[in-house]
């Protein structure tokens, strides 16, 4: 059997050089492909296990044919992508219209997913037959602001490919850091650093709270300049740190986080981490030399040990707004999407306007790096689109490519921040730097398009007075008169949900808002001090309460008064758990998953995820189970290519 349908395919025993335990798995994975590739030789047209476009009598082979040519370069991870969105895209595509044209467009989809799979390969085939140990292709960088870095306009975040969540300020939770970096997760994240680094994809972004993330990338990149692979000038380092209103306490959080980096020499970045409400402003920005925690990383900086600050935000608009206003800071993390701004979404901008469109055109204005934080996780879980999303944007373009494209070309922001979990993860946004790199032109008319489908879906569902004016003259959850809840997030929520499907995404948001206690025997001073989360500010509403002063500056009170009611029935914990066909009825349906496998610390930050990782009992990394999801399609694949092959020898006859 050909090498191809391995089903690990252990890319980086040609690339990295792994253990021999790898290449042995590998081994006995590929002699179990074998095995399961005749089985699948003697599937019927009308298997159950078959995709449905692959049962196609003229399309299936025809696709098939595609997927077989690409076999060897494309991953498991990357191979099942595939099969999941042309299985979303085949009713919409042929079963709509049964026109050749139309099966052009589907063969030319699998093509196009076909292609952007590739890029491991084909990396490694490139560097292995060249001297030069980067791609040819390398992503493009911009200028970040005031820094004068070179910043590539994708960013590897660390908060989703570490081993745990548990943080190592828990004594008795803490995790062993000698076997966090001897596990598996330490060398998949190794491996995803080197493929950033030959891709020229070279910011790497963490936090002290991030886990073991902080300590396994500094583990990871240390090894690599040991080994003489790359040089410290070759990357750029980002951390985090939360403000405290100690400064010894804050001191204490830094010589944590130094005795994890202080091999690398220095941090590039260092960000006041997740700066949301005034009364951390307050403690940021004091001024007393003594008591200044500003004073304190400043003086950091002129050791060598931090080259510049910025600060990192889940806030409002007009608490950013007064951040970014000091002018205290060289860049900042921020929250801008297409389908909306996080929390800041709704709350007003201090100009008139909401969200935070006005605070990254600010930070701009003062020269300021722009990073765009989680914009296919916080800006709409784009890796498991809704239905409705995927079809306005089109099948040229994937709703995580589009968001990166809206966030570079539409709001102008350096670089993007993907929570890799897996070296997989790469796929869309690698796409998404080529078009941006290589052709402005179609990069234009494929964003441009996307956006104005967009508009259009939301302005016929929402209405055009709404969709202008539902989230404008809304207090924030940091107004007394909200009494705490997050009435312009619960309204965006509203309109996700109406206009775009986003019921997955609406259900995780909303969620948040439901775990933020409220006592109503305290004043909202005290609830807000003691309950307020400043990287999930705001509550979710709350019927007893009367919102008439808090809502007296809306256009239409009494319908955000219906919306903000029928988003808490929608997703309030005892809410009615509606079947798939009930959610496809509503227009709620999602159009395919992304994620193969689970993330190594667990897909949430949730207390049982950390103590089921404190006692080896976690649920993430590869499963068998994908594995064998992989071999089955494989061999289905094989199959139908050779039935393509044999109508075309007996053509030639």
């Amino acid at each position: 059997m050909s090498r191809r349908y391995s089903i690990t395919k252990s890319l980086s025993s040609r690339f990295f050089s792994s253990s021999s335990s790898l290449q042995e798995d590998a081994a006995e994975e590929e002699k179990k492909c074998d095995d399961d590739n005749n089985n699948n030789n003697n599937l019927t047209a009308d298997d159950d296990s078959m995709p449905s476009f692959l049962n196609n009598p003229s399309l299936g082979p025809k696709v098939a044919s595609i997927l077989d040519s690409h076999g060897d370069k494309i991953h498991d991870d990357s191979f099942l992508k595939i099969i999941r969105q042309l299985e979303f895209w085949y009713p919409h595509l042929v079963l709509a219209n049964e026109s050749n044209k139309d099966e052009t467009e589907f063969l030319e989809l699998t093509e196009r997913l076909a292609n952007i799979a590739s890029w491991r390969e084909e990396l490694i085939d490139e560097i292995s037959n060249s001297s030069n140990k980067k791609s040819s292709f390398q992503i493009p960088t911009v200028r970040f602001g005031k820094t004068n870095i070179q910043m590539p306009i994708i960013t590897c975040g660390g908060m989703r490919i570490q081993e745990t969540w548990i943080p190592d300020t828990i004594p008795l939770l803490k995790p062993n850091k000698r076997k966090v970096v001897q596990s598996p997760s330490q060398q998949n994240l190794k491996d995803v650093i080197q493929y950033c680094l030959k891709l020229g994809l070279n910011h790497f972004e963490t936090a002290r709270f991030y886990g073991s993330s902080e300590v396994q990338f500094v583990n990871a990149l240390s090894e690599l300049i040991a080994e003489g692979s790359i040089q410290r000038s070759d990357f750029i380092f980002q951390t985090k740190l939360f403000p405290m209103e100690k400064r010894v306490k804050f001191v204490e959080q830094w010589e944590a986080s130094w005795s994890n980096v202080h091999p690398l020499g220095y941090v590039d970045l260092l960000s006041f981490h997740c700066v949301s409400d005034d009364s951390q402003i307050d403690i940021v920005l004091n001024d007393d030399e003594e008591t200044s925690i500003y004073a304190f990383v400043k003086k950091l900086q002129s050791e060598g040990k931090v080259r510049h600050i910025g600060f990192s935000t889940h806030g409002s608009a007009e608490t950013i707004m007064r951040m970014i206003n000091s002018e205290k800071f060289d860049y900042v993390n921020i929250h801008k999407h297409y389908f909306g701004d996080y929390h800041a979404e709704g709350t007003p901008d201090t100009l008139g306007g909401h969200g935070n469109e006005a605070c990254v055109k600010r930070a701009l204005e003062l020269d300021m790096g722009v990073f765009n934080i989680s914009p296919f996780d916080k800006g709409g879980k784009l890796y498991r689109p809704s239905a409705a999303v995927a079809k306005a944007i089109g099948p040229q373009l994937s709703p995580i490519a589009f968001a990166a494209l809206h966030s570079w070309k539409t709001q102008g922001m350096h670089t993007v921040s993907v929570g890799f979990a897996r070296s997989s993860d790469l796929d869309e946004v690698i796409e998404a730097a080529k078009i941006y790199a290589n052709d402005e032109e179609r990069a234009t008319m494929l964003l441009k398009g996307a956006e104005e489908r967009l508009e259009k879906l939301a302005i016929d569902t929402l209405g055009k007075d709404w969709y202008e004016k539902g989230l404008l003259n809304v207090p924030s959850f940091y107004d007394k008169s909200s009494d705490g809840m997050a009435l312009g997030h619960i309204l965006w929520l509203h309109n996700c949900m109406t206009a775009f499907g986003m019921h997955e995404f609406c259900n995780d948001r909303y969620g948040m808002l439901l775990k933020t206690k409220w006592s109503k025997s305290k004043s909202y001073e005290e609830n807000k001090k003691a309950y307020f989360n400043p990287g999930n500010p705001g509550r979710a509403f709350d019927d007893s309460v009367d919102l008439t002063d808090a809502l007296k500056d809306h256009y239409d009170p009494k319908q955000a008064m219906r919306k903000l009611q029928e988003v808490h029935e929608w997703f309030k914990a005892d809410a009615v758990k509606l079947s798939e066909e009930e959610k496809e009825e509503r227009g709620w349906k999602q159009a395919y998953n992304l994620t193969t496998w689970e993330e190594f610390p667990g897909e949430v930050v949730s207390v049982s995820n950390v103590l089921l990782g404190r006692m080896g009992l976690k649920s993430g990394g590869p499963t068998k189970n994908v594995s064998a999801e992989a071999v089955s399609m494989r061999g289905i694949v094989r199959r139908r290519s050779s039935a393509m092959l044999s109508v075309t020898s007996n053509d030639a006859e």
